[in-house]
C-alpha cells in the first residue's frame, strides 16, 4: 500500500507544479495583455485561476499524505499511547469522511458542469475543470487510510509510540 501511495504522491505533486507553471506563465500573460497594447488575450485569467484550484487541491490531498495538513498539533501533544492512537484514528476518519464528500459531491458537480464550457475558451468543457475536487478528494481518502493503517502498525510495533 505504501508504494501505492507514494506514487499518487508523485503524480499528484508533479501534477500540482505543472498547473502552478501554467498559473504562473497565464499571470504574466494576463499582465502583458493589460499593459502591452498590442498584445489582447482573454483567456489567461480563466484559465489561472483552474490551474491555481487544481494546484491548492492537489496540495492539500498531498499535506494529507504528509500529516500536515488539518490537524491541531496542541491536541495530539496531550495525549499518549493508546489514546494518542485513537486521536489519530478520529482524526484520519474524519479527514477520510471529508475526501469522500469530495468525491460524492465532487461527481455531481463534474456531471451538473460537464457540458458547459469556460467563457474565454468554448472548446474547453467545465467538467474537466470542476474534476479537481473528486480527484483530490479521492487521494485524501486513501491517504487517510494508508496513515491509519501506517498509525496502527507503529504502535503494535512500538507499543506508546504512534508516529
Amino acid at each position: 500500500m505504501k508504494s501505492l501511495l507514494n506514487g499518487i504522491e508523485y503524480v499528484f505533486m508533479r501534477a500540482a507544479a505543472l498547473f502552478f507553471v501554467v498559473f504562473v506563465v497565464c499571470i504574466f500573460l494576463q499582465l502583458l495583455s493589460r499593459y502591452v497594447p498590442t498584445i489582447s488575450l482573454l483567456w489567461p485569467a480563466e484559465i489561472a485561476t483552474y490551474a491555481f484550484i487544481w494546484t491548492v487541491f492537489l496540495g492539500a490531498s498531498v499535506m494529507v499524505y504528509h500529516q500536515e495538513h488539518f490537524k491541531i498539533d496542541y491536541v495530539f501533544e496531550k495525549f499518549k499511547g493508546q489514546a494518542l492512537l485513537y486521536v489519530k484514528l478520529f482524526s484520519h476518519l474524519i479527514i477520510g469522511l471529508f475526501g469522500l464528500l469530495m468525491v460524492i459531491y465532487g461527481f455531481s458537480l463534474v456531471q451538473l458542469f460537464w457540458e458547459w464550457t469556460v467563457n474565454t475558451l468554448p472548446q474547453l468543457q467545465q467538467g474537466y475543470l470542476w474534476l479537481a475536487l473528486p480527484i483530490s478528494g479521492l487521494g485524501m481518502v486513501l491517504f487517510s487510510i494508508g496513515n491509519a493503517l501506517e498509525d496502527v502498525k507503529n504502535f503494535k510495533e512500538k507499543g506508546e509510540q504512534v508516529g
